[in-house]
């Protein structure tokens, strides 16, 4: 929670890969979740998680006092899921 407070007072790279340096973990859980959902290969899927993670960085306020984890899940998964949005087929095909 300090180095979220002190990023958040003067944002500096070395600040922000530290920080995603220690959430990595939850991009990869959230990845391997992905990843059996979907035929997209689980590295690409962990390196767009980081730039939901970058992202859930920088616009997280310590001072609304919630979990950095709980406010970062959605951004990451939601980055992943317009990733695969984005990649998917054109045309759907049915199910039947």
């Amino acid at each position: 929670m300090e180095l979220l407070m002190q990023y958040q007072h003067s944002p500096t790279v070395k600040i922000r890969n530290q920080l995603v340096r220690l959430n990595a973990g939850l991009v990869r859980k959230i990845a391997h979740r992905v990843s059996y959902q979907c035929s997209e290969p689980y590295e690409d899927l962990e390196q767009i998680g980081y730039i939901g993670l970058i992202r859930a960085i920088e616009r997280f306020n310590p001072a609304q006092g919630c979990a950095f984890s709980s406010f970062a899940v959605p951004y990451v998964r939601g980055e992943m899921l317009h990733f695969l949005r984005d990649r998917g087929a054109t045309v759907k095909i049915p199910r039947r």
